[in-house]
């Protein structure tokens, strides 16, 4: 029993070390994509966090909170949410170039005198990659079997 407890808390900080993917879950990722729940499937979880940025955003936008500028980042997470459904890993690839670059220009802009926390910037970025990057390594797995079962 303290065995199991000690693996729900390394698990339950896994999002911070983002790039280290628990190989089971992986595995289990990859054997039941097609029957997973879509919620429950690394994509799933991929594009609800997108679609939870579009949401803020839009609310921010239309708060007056941020610039209507940033509409643009919504449309572009929207279209990657899109692709990232259909399994491209270059949307994976590019969502994570861009949730970079999104909380690096706000952490910069942070730093030079707005009010953002640049620690809750930080925590969001890496649940963020965590999910984008688990997606990718299912859709890379899935990939390299299918290679390998076309060669057999």
């Amino acid at each position: 029993m303290a065995e199991e407890k000690k693996r729900n808390r390394k698990r339950a900080f896994e999002w911070v070390l983002w790039w280290k993917i628990n190989p089971a879950e992986l595995d289990d990722q990859v054997a039941r994509y097609d029957t997973m729940g879509f919620i429950h499937s690394a994509r799933g979880m991929s594009v609800a966090c997108l679609l939870f940025s579009i949401v803020v955003t839009s609310a921010f936008v239309y708060f007056h909170i941020s610039d209507p500028a940033s509409l643009i980042d919504a449309a572009m997470f929207a279209i990657l949410a899109l692709f990232i459904s259909l399994g491209h890993r270059w949307a994976m690839i590019a969502a994570m170039l861009l949730w970079t670059l999104e909380k690096g220009s706000v952490i910069v802009e942070g730093v030079s005198g707005a009010h953002t926390n640049v620690v809750v910037q930080i925590i969001w970025w890496c649940i963020y990659m965590h999910a984008f990057y688990l997606t990718f390594r299912v859709e890379q797995k899935r990939k390299s079997l299918a290679r390998a079962a076309t060669v057999a």
